[in-house]
């Protein structure tokens, strides 16, 4: 047992959640902060620390948003039931119930519906708000290029075509994160995890962050099919979401191409096949919009 399993594992038995005699595994899949399943005589628990607080430019880490977040979808058959967030001298740690499933790798219809449903959830509690529309994608994708040493993707902007579309006026909540290791298929069906970077926004940011190759590629092992994506867009319930992220899509493979470059540069070796994909999606989606458009 690691130095630092034993300290969270005495955080745990004295907040009275867990004994000396509980089994501790690491799992696999995030790649913000770290995650074990500990199993009592009564059930298990998730143990997750929020070990790394760098900044990041797309996906930051809140942990106590977390947890509000999880506390108000109780009861809304979205998330796992939270039980504790605990300030430790080694990071947060945010203790949940373990859900019984495995990670999501086939039916992108169930995604859609699930994330149809999120995205209708009223909810009263401080979020940060995140800009909508092309400029805004254009100015992100600029801040996160700032941060490269490598910055070729920056001649790729005059020449990804899309179509403009303006701020939304209701933005909604958004996970931001919808990638396969944060959906759980369970008896009971999907559930979405790993709620550390919520806003509100535009619901195109999680149909985007789902369809992306790079995202799908790293979590996955594969990208989405053709057929995969069309059951995605077709399921999801609003249409003219969808119609709106048609017309962005070229602008989020940018970002996230920028993004994999900022990973890459950063020490994420497997973040340039990663953005290879989205290159690769990008000049496909460009190609569209050009026979279309």
């Amino acid at each position: 047992m690691t130095l630092i399993v034993q300290r969270l594992r005495d955080v745990l038995i004295r907040a009275g959640l867990s004994n000396s005699e509980a089994e501790w595994n690491p799992l696999a899949g995030g790649r913000s902060n770290h995650t074990w399943r500990v199993q009592n005589e009564n059930g298990s628990l998730i143990c997750k620390l929020f070990s790394d607080m760098t900044p990041n430019p797309l996906y930051p880490n809140f942990p106590g948003v977390e947890y509000e977040i999880l506390r108000s979808f109780s009861a809304r058959n979205i998330s796992p039931e939270p039980i504790a967030l605990i300030r430790t001298e080694y990071g947060d740690v945010l203790v949940y119930q373990y859900l019984d499933g495995r990670n999501w790798s086939s039916g992108a219809a169930e995604v859609a519906r699930l994330l149809g449903y999120v995205h209708d959830q009223n909810l009263r509690i401080g979020l940060r708000r995140i800009g909508s529309g092309s400029d805004s994608l254009i100015r992100q994708t600029e801040r996160i290029l700032a941060l490269c040493q490598n910055a070729f993707l920056l001649d790729l902007f005059g020449k990804t075509p899309g179509m403009r579309a303006a701020p939304i006026n209701n933005a909604c909540l958004v996970h931001t994160d919808v990638v396969p290791g944060n959906l759980i298929a369970t008896v009971h069906g999907l559930r979405l995890i790993d709620w550390q970077c919520p806003a509100f926004g535009d619901p195109c940011e999680d149909l985007a962050s789902f369809l992306s190759p790079a995202m799908q590629y790293l979590y996955r092992g594969r990208v989405l099919s053709e057929s995969e994506k069309t059951a995605f867009l077709t399921a999801y319930p609003r249409p003219e979401v969808v119609r709106r992220y048609r017309k962005l899509a070229p602008l989020f493979h940018l970002r996230m191409a920028a993004y994999c470059q900022w990973k890459l540069e950063t020490g994420a070796r497997d973040y340039a096949a990663a953005r290879d994909r989205e290159l690769a999606e990008l000049e496909q989606a460009d190609a569209n919009y050009e026979k279309t458009g």
